[in-house]
């Protein structure tokens, strides 16, 4: 397990960067490893590598694929990149470069202030097309207004003109992680060991099911949901007010490579064996960026790293999955005995198999050094 520190002003622990550790170290899982490795969209991925397959293959297959041609890039593969490479120049990334705009634009509403209360017109119109020229760059500023606009225009019969808002502000969405986690996401559920999730979009609420269950929650149900809008004007439907982003201290944003962490307030499902007494519990959505994120059950303090698992990965993952049931026994109890169902010793073996891979994890993980992430200035651990 990993250790923790109370978060006071929130009141929730959130996991060790031990935790994030487990995630991205060389883990053994069920005969295949798990590591990091970069891709062409650079988003890290979980993968899993089969050296015998691998060495077996090699000079099997390479004659086969030898005098293929490349496939033609298809023209809305082809519109599609140049529509990603225009949004990428039109707004600014993710991380630091969206804080420093803010923060630019913070600079210039106080100018705009002097100046009115200076009776400077023309300066004031300075300032307010400078303002306008870097709010344009804000992809979350932008998706809002866009929607907003959007919503009017239809209100109005103007479907021309709401397709155009539409199309804005989907391109302004493109550029915002938190609406990009569509599709398979694996993290470590404590003892229950790594699981699978699904996550799509409903609107603006993320909602992420299970893919591969446990006792608690089986596959098939939602493990939490999280609202999304922008607004900040308007209460979120999860919680009675916006959530601030999370500041980071000057080690750790060179640590995660942005000084702060948005977050948005969401449900977290739990649930007694059996999927019994099942309800949701206030949590928290972290985006960590396009390559992680996590979920914070907030009342019993707990929270999941999630990263991408690569297709061999998770179809052994779902391939394991079918040995877990929610009649699963107990086996702080005595083991099974060799008379026992087949699929009984199959259960209680692989049961054998997380427990010592995560009692290897945490071995591995006990001599790291720990890094923090801090709120503001205040003595308040998140990330321990």
């Amino acid at each position: 397990m990993c250790n923790t520190r109370r978060f006071v002003s929130y009141r929730f622990w959130i996991t060790s960067t031990l935790c994030m550790t487990s995630l991205l170290k060389v883990v053994s899982f069920g005969g295949i490893s798990l590591t990091t490795r970069p891709t062409r969209n650079s988003q890290t991925h979980l993968f899993s590598t089969f050296e015998s397959d691998r060495d077996t293959d090699k000079g099997r297959r390479s004659s086969e694929f030898r005098d293929l041609e490349p496939l033609p890039t298809s023209s809305i593969r082809r519109q599609r990149a140049e529509d990603e490479k225009t949004n990428q120049e039109r707004f600014v990334n993710f991380g630091n470069e969206l804080w420093d705009l803010r923060d630019e634009m913070d600079g210039l509403y106080k100018k705009l202030v002097e100046a009115l209360n200076k009776g400077q017109t023309e300066e004031e119109e300075k300032i307010r097309q400078k303002m306008r020229d870097v709010e344009s760059r804000d992809p979350e500023l932008v998706y809002e207004l866009e929607q907003i606009n959007m919503r009017d225009a239809l209100k109005k019969g103007k479907e021309r003109q709401a397709r155009k808002h539409l199309d804005n502000s989907l391109a302004a969405r493109s550029r915002l992680p938190h609406y990009n986690l569509e599709g398979l996401w694996v993290g470590k559920y404590g003892n229950h060991g790594y699981e699978l999730i699904n996550v799509t979009y409903v609107d603006e609420t993320l909602i992420a099911y299970k893919v591969t269950g446990d006792k608690n929650v089986p596959c098939g149900e939602i493990t939490f949901k999280a609202d999304l809008n922008p607004n900040k004007k308007v209460p979120s439907m999860l919680s009675k007010e916006r959530l601030d982003p999370i500041s980071l201290t000057n080690n750790a944003a060179k640590k995660w490579g942005t000084r702060k962490l948005p977050r948005y307030a969401g449900l977290g499902q739990v649930a007694e064996e059996g999927f019994v007494n099942n309800q949701f519990l206030e949590g928290q959505l972290i985006v960590i960026g396009e390559e992680y994120f996590s979920f914070a059950w907030v009342p019993i303090e707990h929270q999941i790293f999630f990263g991408r698992p690569s297709a061999e990965l998770a179809l052994k993952m779902l391939r394991n999955s079918g040995v877990h049931t929610l009649k699963e026994k107990g086996w702080g109890e005595k083991p099974p005995t060799v008379d026992d169902d087949i699929g009984v010793l199959k259960e209680y073996a692989h049961h054998i198999m997380e427990v010592t891979h995560s009692t290897m994890d945490d071995d591995l993980n006990g001599a790291e050094s720990l890094g923090c992430i801090w709120h503001s200035d205040e003595d308040e651990c998140y990330f321990e």
